[in-house]
C-alpha cells in the first residue's frame, strides 16, 4: 500500500518502450521454436524495460483463460529468473458470479496452486478474487431492475461484472508512476478489440514490434500487454513447450477446458455472442453433459425476452425493461434450475434483493416511476 500522489504528470520519455524491442528482417512461422524464442525475449524484456523505470509494482489480470494465464506465468518466471526487486505482485481474478463452472473452477484452483507453488515462494505476490457488488450483479440487474440481456448496442455487463469491481478494488493499491497492469490482451483476438487496441495506440501509447504499453492519468497507473504481438497458435506452444519444464499445471488446459484451440469463453449466460459455441463443446463432453439444461436456460431468456410482450413501454413507446412478470417467472425458473443441477447459480442475498427491487418504483412500469 503506498500514499496516493495526485500529479498526475508522466515523465518524458517513460513511454518509449518500442527502443527496446529487437527489429528482425524476417518473420518466422508461426509454430517454429525461433519465433517462440523471438517472443520470448522481446516480451520478458518489456517486462525487464519497465521494472527498471520504476515500475516496481505490478498487478497481472486473470481470467482463467490461455492468455491470462500465459501472461501470468510470464511475468512470474521473468520477475524469478531475473530476480527482480519488485515491492509487490497482485493477481487478480475478476468472479462475475455466472462464469462457466469449469473454467471458474480451473482459474480457482490455479490461483491456490500459485500460492502454494514452492518455485514462487520468495516473490511478493497477493492473490484477490473480486466480485461485483450485490446491486450490480447480473441477476440483480437482469430480475430485479428490469435489464434487458446484454447485446452489442447496451452490453451493460462487462463494466459492471469485471472493470468497476476490479478498478475499485484496486485503488487503494495502485501507486502512482509505480504500478504497472499487466494483461493479456492479443491483436487477433476479435476486430473490436484490435480496434480499441489501435485506438490507444493512437492516444499516446506505445505499439511496438512486441509490446504495447500505455498510461492511465485517470488510474495513475502504466497498461503494459507484453504478448500483444503473439497468434494464438503462440500461446498454444507456450504452454504445451516452456511452461510444463517450470512445473505450473497447465496440461489440462486445452484438453479439458477449451477443447480444442479455437474456443472463446467468458459467461455461461453470454447474451452478446449469437451462438454459444463454447458451451456447445463443454457439454459435448461426456463430463460436462450435466450442465446442457445451462444452455438451454440462455435460450430460453433470449426467447423470453425478445416478445413484445416481455418489456414495459416507455412514454415514447419504445421497449424499456423487462415487464416484472417476466422477470419473476425467469426467477423461479432459475431457482429450479439451481435446485435441479444441486450447482450454485444465484446467492440468496441476490434473490432477497432482486425481490426488494420489485417493490421499488424506479423498477416498476413507466407509469409508476413518473408518479
Amino acid at each position: 500500500m503506498c500514499t496516493r500522489q495526485h500529479n498526475s504528470h508522466f515523465p518524458e520519455g517513460m513511454l518509449d518502450l518500442t527502443q527496446v524491442v529487437t527489429e528482425s528482417d524476417s518473420e518466422p512461422a508461426a509454430g517454429d521454436g525461433a519465433r517462440l524464442t523471438r517472443l520470448l525475449e522481446e516480451s520478458q524484456q518489456s517486462l525487464l524495460t519497465i521494472a527498471h523505470r520504476g515500475f516496481n509494482h505490478w498487478i497481472l489480470t486473470f481470467s482463467g483463460g490461455k492468455d491470462s494465464t500465459t501472461t501470468v506465468i510470464l511475468a512470474l518466471e521473468t520477475a524469478l529468473q531475473e530476480h527482480l526487486e519488485l515491492e509487490r505482485i497482485d493477481v487478480v481474478y475478476a468472479d462475475t458470479l455466472v462464469e462457466i463452472p469449469v473454467i471458474q473452477s480451473y482459474a480457482l484452483r490455479f490461483l491456490e496452486f500459485l500460492k502454494e507453488f514452492d518455485r514462487l515462494q520468495s516473490l511478493p505476490l497477493h492473490f484477490h478474487v473480486v466480485r461485483p457488488p450485490l446491486e450490480e450483479r447480473f441477476w440483480v440487474c437482469l430480475l430485479g431492475k428490469g435489464y434487458p440481456p446484454p447485446h452489442q448496442q447496451f452490453r451493460w455487463c462487462t463494466k459492471r461484472l469485471k472493470i468497476e469491481p476490479v478498478e475499485k478494488h484496486l485503488a487503494d493499491v495502485i501507486c502512482p508512476k509505480r504500478t504497472a497492469l499487466i494483461t493479456g490482451v492479443r491483436f487477433g483476438e476479435s476486430a473490436a478489440r484490435d480496434r480499441r487496441l489501435s485506438a490507444s495506440c493512437r492516444r499516446g501509447g506505445e505499439c511496438g514490434q512486441g509490446v504495447w504499453f500505455h498510461y492511465s492519468s485517470r488510474l495513475q497507473a502504466a497498461y503494459l500487454a507484453p504478448i500483444v504481438s503473439w497468434k494464438e497458435c503462440d500461446v498454444w506452444d507456450f504452454l504445451a513447450f516452456w511452461v510444463p519444464s517450470r512445473g505450473y499445471p497447465v496440461y489440462l488446459l486445452e484438453k479439458e477446458v477449451y477443447h480444442g484451440r479455437d474456443t472463446r469463453f467468458g459467461c455461461w449466460m453470454c447474451t452478446v455472442v449469437r451462438q454459444d459455441k463454447t458451451m456447445e463443446k463443454l457439454v459435448a463432453q461426456p463430463e460436462w453433459a450435466h450442465l446442457r439444461p445451462l444452455m438451454e436456460f440462455r435460450t430460453r431468456v433470449l426467447q423470453l425476452t425478445s416478445h413484445p410482450a416481455s418489456r414495459e413501454r416507455r412514454p415514447d413507446g419504445t421497449p424499456g425493461r423487462l415487464s416484472l412478470e417476466t422477470r419473476k417467472q425467469l426467477l423461479d425458473e432459475l431457482l429450479r434450475l439451481q435446485e435441479a443441477l444441486h450447482t450454485p447459480l444465484v446467492e440468496e442475498e441476490e434473490v432477497e434483493f432482486i425481490k426488494a427491487l420489485w417493490s421499488d418504483k424506479r423498477y416498476g412500469s413507466y407509469e409508476e416511476a413518473r408518479g
